[in-house]
Parts: C-alpha cells; sequence; structure tokens
C-alpha cells in the first residue's frame, strides 16, 4: 500500500459517505412530514425573518421568530448545523442553504453565503430543515487532492507517507533537555508527552479520561510559542477547541478563536476574530456604513409599502445599499487579515483550519485534539497547515460519525492516530498519560479494567472523594457508594419507538430517571452538577419533559455526544433499551458507553435492564462488576422518592 492507493481509498470513501448524507436527508423528508419532523427536534415551521445583517466573508446572517407555539428548546440543531430554507418544498428553485450560526430561546440565526438576504425569505412562513453537510465533504476532497498532487519525493510527500504509517517516523531532533516548565505540577507522563512532541515532527498523545490531555497539551502550545512558534489549535468538535483554547487563555496566552461567535463557549466569546473586529478603530467606519445601508434600506421598505418608490428609484437605493456594504465588508476583511498575521496562535475546528480568514498564513505546528473522532479527510484539513504535528485523543471514545456502512468498509472509520498508534512504530510515537485527576477510584476500577488494561492511577486528591463531603449534601442510605447500576429486570419497563421515527424510548425509563434526579436534588446536588446521558434523543425529549423545571436551574440532559470531552460531579446514564429479542442497538459500540461512563467525578447511576444486558459481554461484565463491588440495586427495592428533611 502506498500514499497513492490509500488516498484513492479514502475518496471512495468520502464519496459514498457523502452520497449517503445527502440521500439520508432526502429520504428523511419523503419518508415524514413537516409536523413530524418538527416534533422530532429536527425541523422547524412558520419562521418569520425579523433581521438580516452583514457578516464576514460576504455572508449574511438571518434572524428568524418561530411561528407562535413553536418551541427552540427542543430542537436538535445547534450552531454549525447545516440547513435549507424553503417555503414550497426543500426541492424547490428558491431554496437556500445556510448554516445555523446562534440559537436564543426566542429566535435562530441562520447564516449564508450571500451578501444579502434573498426577497423570498422575507415573507413569513418559511420553513427549515437539516440539510447534509457539503461544506465539511468539500473540505475534506480538496484536502485531500492537495495532498495527492505532491511531487512524489518532495519532503511533505514524505511527511504524508509518516502520518498514514506508511514510512517509519524521523528521528527525533536535539537532545531530550528538560524545559522551563510554564505548569510547575505536570505530572512525569505529561512532561514526557511535551518534550517528545518539542522534539518531533509527528507525535502522539493518548489521553484516557481524566488524564489531563488538555492540560498537556496546553503547556505545549505555551512552550511552542516560546520558542517562536505560530501553532494553529484545531480539533474535531468546538466543544474541544474552546476547552483547550479557554485553559490557554487563562494562561495568559493571547489567541484568535476562528468561527461563528455563538458556535463558541461564553468563555471565549471575547476572543473571536469576530469580537476582536468589533473592538478595532476601523471597524467603526464599517458599522456607520452598515447603520447608513439598514436605515437606507429600511426607508425603502416603508415607501414600497406605499407604492411610492418606481423600478428606476428601488433599483438605486439598492444599488447605494449594497455599495455600502461592500465598503463595510473590505474593510471588515482587510482588519481581519491585520488581526490574524498578528496572532501566534489560532484556534479553529478542524473542518474549519480551511477557513477562507487563514488563506497565506503560514504555521509552525498544528494540534490536532480529539484526532481519533476526526475522519482522516477531515484531519488532512488541519494536517496540511503545519510540518509539526502533534495529534491528541482516546481510541476508546467516541469514534468518526459514518453514517454509510460502505464507507465504514473501505476504512473511513478508523483514523490516522488509530493506525499510528496500533503500528510498528507507535512505541516512538505515543505517549500514554496514566493518572486520572477526574473520578473516584470505584468509577475509575471498571473502565479501567475493561477498557484501558489497568494501566490508569486515580489521582489521591480524586481517589476516595465522596458526594456527601461537599457542603449540604448529605448522604443516602440507599445508595452509599459513588456507583449504583439499577437494575430494571422484571418490571416490564419496555423500550418503544414512535411511528417512523428510529429513535428509542422508553416511558417508564424516562420517569425513573426523573426520581433519581429529584432524589439527588432533595440530598443537596445543585441541578447545575448533574447530567443526565442517554443515547438516543427520543429519550432526551421524554427526560426534558419529565425535568422541565429543573432544566432551567442548570440540569443539563443530552446524548453521549454532547457530553463528550466533559465532567460532572453527578452523571445519570439511562440505557434506554429493554426488549426479549436481545437487541441493543449502537449501545453495541461500548466507546460511546466508555464515554458516558467517565464523565463523572463523584457519583454515578446507570438504569439498565441486567436481563438484556447479560446477553452482552461488556454489559454482562458491568452487571457482575456491580455485584461483585455492591454497587447493583433492583429498581424493585424502592421509588426513589426524594429524602425526607
Amino acid at each position: 500500500m502506498n500514499l497513492r492507493d490509500e488516498l484513492a481509498r479514502l475518496d471512495r470513501a468520502w464519496k459514498i459517505e457523502r452520497q449517503a448524507a445527502r440521500d439520508r436527508f432526502v429520504e428523511e423528508r419523503k419518508r415524514t412530514t413537516l409536523d413530524e419532523r418538527v416534533d422530532a427536534g429536527i425541523a422547524l415551521a412558520g419562521l418569520s425573518l425579523d433581521e438580516d445583517a452583514p457578516a464576514p466573508g460576504d455572508r449574511t446572517l438571518l434572524w428568524f421568530k418561530p411561528g407562535r407555539g413553536a418551541n427552540l428548546r427542543d430542537l436538535r440543531l445547534g450552531p454549525g448545523d447545516p440547513v435549507i430554507l424553503w417555503r414550497t418544498a426543500p426541492d424547490e428553485e428558491d431554496a437556500v442553504r445556510g448554516v445555523i450560526a446562534r440559537k436564543t430561546q426566542e429566535r435562530i440565526g441562520v447564516m449564508i453565503e450571500q451578501d444579502s438576504s434573498p426577497e423570498s425569505l422575507w415573507d413569513p412562513g418559511v420553513r427549515l430543515d437539516r440539510e447534509a453537510p457539503e461544506v465539511t465533504f468539500d473540505r475534506g476532497f480538496s484536502a485531500m487532492r492537495t495532498v495527492g498532487e505532491l511531487p512524489p519525493r518532495s519532503e511533505e510527500h514524505g511527511r504524508f507517507e509518516r502520518l498514514f504509517a506508511l514510512a517509519a517516523p524521523l528521528p527525533k531532533v536535539g537532545a531530550d533537555d528538560e524545559p522551563t516548565w510554564f505548569d510547575t505540577a505536570l505530572e512525569q507522563d505529561q512532561r514526557l508527552a511535551v518534550r517528545r512532541a518539542l522534539r518531533s515532527e509527528l507525535s502522539l498523545v493518548l489521553g484516557p479520561p481524566g488524564t489531563g490531555k488538555t492540560r498537556t497539551l496546553a503547556e505545549l502550545v505555551r512552550q511552542a510559542v516560546a520558542r517562536g512558534e505560530r501553532v494553529l489549535v484545531t480539533a474535531a468538535s468546538h466543544t474541544a477547541v474552546d476547552n483547550l483554547a479557554e485553559r490557554l487563555v487563562r494562561a495568559g496566552v493571547a489567541l484568535v478563536r476562528i468561527g461563528h461567535p455563538a458556535r463558541v463557549s461564553e468563555e471565549m466569546e471575547h476572543h473571536t476574530l469576530d469580537a476582536q473586529l468589533e473592538r478595532a478603530e476601523s471597524a467603526k467606519l464599517a458599522s456607520e456604513w452598515t447603520r447608513e445601508a439598514e436605515a437606507l434600506r429600511h426607508r425603502l421598505a416603508q415607501r414600497m409599502k406605499r407604492g411610492a418608490v418606481s423600478r428606476e428609484e428601488r433599483a438605486q437605493a439598492k444599488s447605494e445599499i449594497n455599495g455600502l456594504f461592500a465598503s463595510a465588508r473590505r474593510v471588515t476583511k482587510d482588519t481581519q487579515r491585520t488581526i490574524l498575521h498578528g496572532a501566534t496562535v489560532i484556534a479553529a475546528t478542524a473542518a474549519g483550519a480551511d477557513a477562507w480568514q487563514l488563506d497565506g498564513l503560514a504555521f509552525d505546528r498544528v494540534v490536532l485534539d480529539e484526532a481519533t473522532q476526526a475522519p482522516d479527510p477531515i484531519a488532512l484539513v488541519a494536517l496540511l497547515r503545519a510540518t509539526k504535528v502533534v495529534m491528541a485523543g482516546d481510541p476508546f471514545q467516541l469514534p468518526p460519525t459514518v453514517i454509510a456502512k460502505e464507507a465504514v468498509d473501505e476504512g473511513l472509520s478508523s483514523t490516522l492516530f488509530e493506525r499510528l498508534a496500533a503500528g510498528a512504530h507507535a512505541s516512538e510515537l505515543v505517549t500514554l498519560l496514566r493518572v486520572q485527576h477526574r473520578m473516584h477510584a470505584e468509577l475509575m476500577a471498571f473502565p479501567n479494567q475493561q477498557t484501558y488494561s489497568g494501566q490508569l492511577v486515580a489521582a489521591p486528591e480524586v481517589a476516595s472523594a465522596r458526594l456527601e463531603e461537599l457542603p449540604n449534601i448529605r448522604a443516602d442510605e440507599a445508595r452509599p457508594g459513588p456507583f449504583v447500576l439499577l437494575d430494571s429486570a422484571g418490571r416490564g419497563w419496555d423500550e418503544e419507538r414512535d411511528g417512523d421515527d428510529p429513535s428509542t424510548r422508553n416511558p417508564s425509563n424516562a420517569a425513573r430517571i426523573a426520581a433519581e434526579v429529584r432524589r439527588l436534588v432533595s440530598r443537596g446536588v445543585s441541578p447545575t452538577d448533574i447530567g443526565v446521558i442517554t443515547p438516543y434523543n427520543a429519550q432526551v425529549r421524554w427526560i426534558r419533559d419529565a425535568l422541565d423545571d429543573l432544566l432551567g436551574a442548570g440540569l443539563e440532559v443530552s446524548t453521549v455526544d454532547g457530553f463528550q470531552g466533559r465532567e460532572k460531579l453527578v452523571i445519570v446514564v439511562d440505557l434506554v433499551r429493554s426488549n426479549d429479542l436481545g437487541e441493543i442497538g449502537f449501545l453495541a459500540d461500548v466507546r460511546r458507553m466508555n464515554v458516558a461512563i467517565t464523565r463523572a467525578k463523584r457519583w454515578l447511576l446507570v438504569l439498565g435492564d441486567g436481563a438484556l444486558m447479560a446477553r452482552h459481554p461488556y454489559y454482562s461484565a458491568l452487571n457482575k462488576h456491580a455485584e461483585r463491588t455492591g454497587a447493583w440495586v433492583s429498581a424493585w427495592s424502592d421509588e426513589a422518592e426524594p429524602l425526607v428533611l
């Protein structure tokens, strides 16, 4: 196998996946009514365009208000998700494609790739559906094409042969000297990972849950900057980019975060390119021109309502408005270049590493976090940016999302990180972080033995930290340990589906999960410290409805993907599945379960049907572990009433 063959394989897989994504959304819209998609949280109806505003890159941000009775809370789409706006049919000629940029309780913002809002969207009654991620696929194809065009004997061609594990890594450069550490509390493994990365063209950091992967990468970036390098910080998801960027900012590193402000965390908003643009002096002139254009458009709209404007006057006014917007965009683009060229650290998603704002910028090093979640074409988008590469991840957590079985067969679900970490030169490339700082030792025990071959060690400060040791939290005699496996076998809490919705739900489980959460709150646990994880979107909606009053107080209910890379004091996991056929669906990918049960710091409850769990080796082992350690509790034992004060 050579690099050309690998790229050909990837190209086939990426084409298959793109077509599968397109077909999936087309079929979804054919198979379901708009009302059904709205109920499922993947569409909106009755939208009215409330505001539009020019955005960098000759784009426009459209703000829509939902119709009466619509609920944006249950919309499963968020910033970065591609959508299509339509009136009569999604495939109509006037349909407009865009990306969700922001979402509030009252409005939703959609970014479109044109410099003004189409007139067809200004009348009420706009519909919104999710759409296939065309831009992401385009960027993947572009990256593969760029790699494929590298001269065969060039240094860059050789670098990608090494990235694809087709050639031995280059020897490390220089002595393994001890740097002057910025973070003096780093552990031995973390320091080793930084030293090896600084000396290497290619380095991998394997970071199991809670082992300080982000902290290690932050130190690496600080060391690289101190050596005069410009660093591009990337990850497969916005959340992971922000986690690393936030740590760097707290350490005093000046950086620029690429991406729509609403896609980033609240802490990072001040550091986005947009926010830094707003603070620039030149932005005041652009804002003045924009306000003038908006005022002209408002006056034109008022005159048009009265019928007091001719076709010629309308065309002249439109030309003046567009000219003001164009001037504002030109000034904005020039200011963007100035800000980015002065930055030593820039943060973006892996796919976002191909953003037009970065054109012409050179980087010395690229850091790719969540490398085990990035399919190879998207990883290549980031890895093309610099000759020095550090990838970090954990192949035992969430894999890349691949929907086409044929693409899986072509190897799209296998990542560069995984193949390098399993290859002949793994010992030269990979540094394993072994000390975890998140979980109580009893919470760590099962994933450590089942998934990490017993290599993890709980740091002293978390090893015996109990929930009831915190102020104002009472002990619960019926659930005394940090881990509870609640077995619903025999209760008759069967799963179900609603019509054509492929997502599984279990109303009885949802009711019991709600009771357990309320019991935790009665102990004194704040809703903000509780996360509820369930693998199915339909179950997320049921649990949210049952705990609606606590959502406003900070309780989080989400899928496994929503909690990747995060942690909570308390985690409650609902497995949902309960049937006589032994079917567990995508729970069979135990990497998802590994993520779910490693989010908790001090207390974890898992609700599942023990009879069904016994049919799968992983879940059977979890059940036996719970029985052996005294964590097993029958759902028949009580109804989880709140503790009496």
